[in-house]
């Protein structure tokens, strides 16, 4: 639990870190481009999240690549990454199948031209892998390792779930730009986790995250590393983004039990979704596990080794 709250306390000091400088940052900044001010304090907190994350890991001796998640050759990291990243999209579509025809969403353009559906690919793509790199790097990779260490994988899991679902309700408020001032940060942080004191309205979107955090752990515990994590993730936000920016609420979102209200898309159809594809992973694991652990590239390797070394003796 050590390790827990000290990752916990250093993203808390970057949020009241981010909150006491948005308001003069967004006031720079707007003089550049029109930056909402929700955005520049959450890139505020990013960086100073990443400050004081990398601080906190070499304090905790969680420093080597392997440390972080990366311990596979880059190449084969690519490749696995690349590969669930396809895996992701395809499971993120048949969500987002299940929502179109359910009606719970609803395309809002009759047509997209070949230059905008580029655009959208290329959103998706770019928000897909920033957020998946960030996001695992940090979860799966710094915290899981720290934590697993001190309380076991287990422990690692379980607390890292709780937490990144936590985090998504950061920065989702809006603030105009007519009506941002000096303490406009901490109003937008407190408005950000508000949402968390009435449990019973954001229950099914603080589980569909919840339940998308274990299941990105339980590809971590099994097979060592984040490039399955990686990978899932960036293609499931790809979909994500896709479908929030071409579809609305359709007309029975409003009365259906499986589509939250706080942002109309996550929701309770989440968990048999997300519970399917688990279910999946386990029980497939003997043919996927060792080439995204590594273990086959080791066993190619010690052969060859053990082959090497049988001929220089016979010489």
């Amino acid at each position: 639990m050590r390790a827990f709250a000290w990752f916990f306390a250093t993203l808390l000091a970057a949020a009241l870190a981010a909150a006491a400088l948005a308001y003069p940052v967004f006031e720079l900044t707007s003089r550049l481009a029109p930056w909402p001010f929700h955005r520049v304090a959450a890139r505020l907190a990013m960086l100073a999240a990443a400050a004081g994350l990398y601080w906190l890991c070499r304090r905790l001796g969680v420093a080597s690549k392997r440390d972080l998640g990366y311990g596979l050759p880059w190449r084969r990291f690519l490749k696995v990454s690349l590969l669930w990243g396809a895996v992701g999209v395809v499971t993120a579509a048949m969500g987002a199948a299940f929502l179109l025809a359910s009606h719970l969403r609803m395309p809002i353009h009759a047509a997209v031209s070949v230059a905008g559906a580029l655009h959208l690919l290329l959103v998706g793509l770019s928000g897909g892998a920033a957020v998946a790199l960030i996001e695992e790097t940090v979860m799966r990779g710094a915290m899981h390792t720290a934590i697993a260490r001190e309380s076991g994988q287990l422990a690692a899991a379980l607390l890292t779930a709780p937490l990144f679902a936590v985090l998504h309700f950061f920065a989702r408020a809006h603030i105009a730009a007519d009506q941002v001032h000096w303490t406009s940060g901490f109003e937008l942080l407190a408005r950000s986790f508000a949402p968390l004191v009435s449990p019973a309205l954001v229950l099914d979107a603080f589980l569909a995250w919840l339940a998308v955090g274990l299941l990105l752990s339980l590809t971590r515990v099994l097979t060592g590393n984040i490039a399955v994590s990686i990978g899932l993730h960036a293609g499931w936000v790809l979909v994500l983004r896709v479908l929030m920016d071409t579809t609305a609420p359709g007309p029975g979102a409003a009365f259906s039990g499986w589509v939250g209200a706080f942002d109309g898309l996550l929701g309770y159809w989440i968990l048999p979704w997300s519970a399917a594809i688990a279910l999946a992973l386990w029980l497939t694991r003997a043919a996927w596990v060792p080439y995204a652990a590594g273990a086959a590239s080791g066993a190619i390797e010690a052969s060859r080794s053990s082959r090497s070394s049988g001929s220089t003796i016979s010489r």
